[in-house]
């Protein structure tokens, strides 16, 4: 970026010559870092964010992780962090094996609080279940296996509940994660697949074409932003000389 100051010499037209940016403060950059850092939830805020949400959250993974989202992120008084870092997070826990609500759980305590939030935040939203399906497996096995009409009907009800829950968290990913037509496309193409084809490399493939496909998406999209200011340039360069 250019500077420039006027000044007037013995009366004639002003001139003008370049004159240095100002210092940078490094200062105010450091001041930046440290404000982010205080930031960082509490492990109180750990606590009482996750030790509720460990009884009340159903329906699966894709409905876990769009809570996630909308808790903490999007609907958030005080974001936990940005949209980009929950992408990020999110598409690495969809490359790893296991389900991905259990890593993003365990990844929103470690942004805050590193390894120590992790473990608190990934153990309050899972020591219910555990605690659940262990009285379920020992106290009620036998109802479990041959379940009586009320208890048919609980279920049943339960599951409908619980299918409902994940179509309202994929909707609310597609809509927070696909925002360009290439993303849209993938997003679309990904679920029809999925519903009509159930392989053990199905999914991995699908991450693996996915991301092929955006990051080729994004090379092409810098080259045409270096060759828009190539031509700039060459534009510049040419009204200079014709001056």
């Amino acid at each position: 970026r250019t500077y420039v100051h006027t000044a007037t010499m013995g009366g004639g037209a002003p001139t003008t010559a370049p004159s240095p940016p100002p210092p940078r403060d490094d200062d105010d950059v450091e001041g930046a870092n440290a404000r982010a850092h205080d930031q960082r939830r509490t492990y109180g805020d750990i606590a009482a964010s996750f030790s509720l949400m460990g009884w009340t959250a159903f329906g699966g993974p894709a409905a876990h992780v769009g809570l996630f989202n909308k808790t903490f992120v999007r609907d958030a008084a005080r974001p936990w962090m940005s949209q980009g870092v929950f992408s990020e997070l999110l598409a690495l826990g969809q490359c790893m094996p296991g389900p991905t609500s259990t890593q993003m759980s365990f990844a929103m305590g470690i942004t805050q609080r590193g390894a120590l939030g992790g473990v608190l935040s990934g153990g309050l939203f899972q020591y219910p279940g555990l605690i659940l399906m262990t009285l379920g497996g020992a106290g009620a096995a036998e109802v479990l296996v041959n379940p009586g009409g009320i208890f048919s009907a609980f279920t049943a009800g339960v599951s409908v509940a619980g299918a409902v829950l994940v179509v309202s968290a994929g909707d609310s990913l597609a809509r927070s994660q696909a925002k360009t037509p290439t993303t849209k496309a993938l997003c679309a193409l990904s679920a029809v697949v999925s519903y009509y084809y159930a392989t053990a490399w199905l999914f991995p493939t699908l991450i693996a074409f996915g991301g092929c496909v955006t990051v080729f998406e994004a090379h092409q999209r810098e080259k045409r932003v270096k060759k828009l200011d190539a031509n700039a340039d060459a534009s510049a360069s040419a009204s200079a000389s014709a001056d």
